[in-house]
């Protein structure tokens, strides 16, 4: 990988002045030599935030943040410390060096750019192509004005073959813009615009890149498909990436919260109405990874989804997720089944709504368990005490002692009787666990293969056959190194299809060649025991061999650097694979500090 170089470095220092940056963000003050302000990183009344245009630093005496105008961006827009340096090197117009003995990648640049030339000839659809009118009027109809359309770059996509694909011809190969997920290919092997005849949002990234596009029907259609996705690519995850979050970050950190949303005009109308702190998964089950992306702006979220009992299901499975992140979550639920577009289309208030009508995670998972519940009939009581164990056995005893006694209340059960009826249900869980646990060890050993191989071959297992955890997989592809060319061709094309979460392995099979068919019919599992354990197993195994490749990768440099006499670059890759040792070690502790056993 690129190291970029230590002049180019030092160039963005000189040329991005500090208080330039931060003003750019915080509101500074003269005072004396030096500039003042709020702190950005912690709530205060009083300034204590200090900016020296003098020595180029940043200091703030309250939280103890300090530093240079690239680590200023490191804090604030939750970067790396390489792709602040981007970030500052785009800002001021400064061209990246790096060093002559490092190979120069240039891929993911190219993706970026295609995506971003799609966005302007989108754009240009929507708003100055005949064409596009209908679009433009479906969004206006919708309560969107000018403004707000240009503020969030939507775009239309026209109702023709390969119009993308011809207006880029010029600067790019099919295969490059099939790669940035904007064309696909047919059985004929003719290229074809992924998306036509839609309403396009663009998606970006923590950096503000665009990198890649949801796109919707829109007027009357007989088409299925309400959404059409950016499949995945090397820059674009669904999973790992949500709507909106760059240019809610300042408000994120005003308000010291995130507002949770299902879908994009969801969001953008909760902007219109003042809510500019909201984001959403893009109409998808919450991940993970996007609840662990959540905890590095705010510890806090309000989850607003659909008001109606999808909705509030889709809120349940939220709240686990962001619970497992150790964050602190409320609810708002909306009247009368509606979503938040069309509340903030028939009312004026949605901003007081929000604040004012808020349940913490626990009382509104208890609600909504109880809801609707006829308590003279005990299967419907039996069924309520099951969802109430499953999520009340997560959270602390005293918090589980109060729901319990309220539902032993509420039903006429004793609660000494329903104590003993969790206890029962928590024995019955870690037993069914241990079986399920020794049946993944049975199986794993019998397939003798080694470690690293049954991985690979497991993780192909559950894309294909269990479709539960496909977005799992796909969110954290990335991550992983795959040895095998066969698997990794496999997963590599069923994502650049844009394969539907729930196609099963029949219709898969009918979109691969014989020599994949023939492959796969030697590693597919016969009656597997598929547990989202066994899974994150798998899937660390995979994480850890793609950061020891990392680690040999800077050991061969810094071979040759030490050769070299280049002890500057020596040192830095001995940082470097520390560090990578360290996220290693940390992977090894994943899952309760459970080791995989293959």
């Amino acid at each position: 990988m690129a190291r970029i170089s230590q002049q180019t470095i030092d160039l963005i220092k000189d040329t991005a002045d500090i208080v330039d940056v931060v003003g750019e963000f915080v509101p500074l003050q003269a005072a004396g030599k030096n500039m003042k302000g709020l702190c950005p990183f912690h709530s205060e009344k009083t300034p204590s935030f200090f900016v020296s245009k003098e020595r180029q630093i940043f200091n703030c005496f309250g939280c103890g943040k300090k530093g240079d105008s690239i680590k200023f961006i490191q804090e604030y827009k939750n970067l790396s410390y390489v792709d602040s340096i981007h970030y500052l090197a785009e800002k001021y117009n400064i061209v990246i060096e790096e060093d002559e003995h490092y190979e120069r990648q240039r891929t993911d640049v190219n993706l970026y750019k295609a995506n971003d030339m799609a966005l302007q000839f989108y754009t240009l659809n929507l708003l100055n192509i005949e064409s596009g009118k209908p679009a433009l009027d479906y969004l206006l109809n919708r309560g969107l004005d000018f403004q707000t359309i240009e503020e969030f770059q939507l775009g239309y996509a026209p109702n023709k073959f390969n119009a993308l694909l011809t207006h880029l011809s010029n600067e790019f190969q099919p295969l490059d813009l099939m790669n940035a997920g904007l064309v696909n290919r047919n059985s004929e092997g003719n290229f074809y615009d992924l998306f036509r005849d839609r309403i396009l949002f663009p998606i970006r990234d923590e950096q503000n890149r665009v990198i890649g596009f949801s796109g919707r029907i829109f007027g009357d259609t007989d088409n299925p498909a309400k959404y059409v996705n950016t499949p995945y690519t090397e820059i674009f995850s669904k999973g790992m990436t949500l709507y909106n979050l760059y240019h809610a970050t300042p408000y994120i950190r005003s308000k010291e919260r995130i507002v949770l949303m299902e879908g994009y005009m969801d969001v953008i109308k909760a902007h219109m109405a003042g809510v500019k702190e909201a984001i959403c998964s893009m109409g998808t089950q919450l991940t993970i990874d996007q609840a662990m992306i959540i905890k590095k702006y705010t510890d806090n979220v309000v989850v607003c989804y659909d008001g109606d009992k999808p909705g509030r299901e889709a809120s349940y499975k939220a709240i686990k997720l962001l619970e497992r992140a150790k964050l602190n979550v409320h609810v708002v639920s909306l009247p009368d089944g509606l979503d938040p577009d069309e509340y903030i289309t028939t009312h004026k208030d949605f901003e007081t709504f929000l604040n004012n009508n808020q349940l913490d995670q626990y009382e509104f998972v208890y609600q909504m368990i109880v809801e609707q519940k006829d308590f003279r009939r005990p299967v419907e009581i039996e069924q309520a005490k099951d969802r109430l164990f499953d999520f009340f056995s997560k959270t602390s005893g005293m918090i589980r002692e109060i729901y319990l006694k309220r539902f032993a209340s509420e039903t006429g059960i004793r609660y000494d009787t329903l104590i003993g009826d969790y206890q029962q249900n928590r024995i019955d869980e870690r037993i069914l666990n241990d079986y399920q646990s020794k049946l993944v060890r049975t199986q794993q050993h019998t397939l003798k293969l080694p470690k690293y191989e049954t991985a690979e071959k497991t993780v192909l297992n559950y894309y294909l056959q269990d479709i539960r955890y496909r977005d799992l997989i796909i969110s954290r592809f990335k991550l992983l190194h795959f040895q095998n060319k066969d698997i990794l061709t496999i997963l590599v094309m069923m994502n650049a299809w844009g394969v539907y979460p729930d196609e099963p392995l029949v219709v898969l099979k009918s979109k691969l060649s014989q020599k994949n068919n023939e492959f796969l019919e030697q590693v597919l599992f016969q009656d597997y025991e598929y547990n989202q354990e066994d899974l994150e197993s798998c899937i660390k195994t995979l994480e850890v061999a793609n950061l020891n490749e990392d680690i040999k990768a800077n050991e061969a440099e810094a071979k040759k650097a030490l050769a070299a006499g280049d002890t500057g670059t020596y040192v830095r890759l001995q940082d470097e694979n520390r560090i990578i040792q360290g996220k290693i070690k940390k992977l090894e502790g994943r899952h309760n500090g459970q080791k995989t056993n293959y």
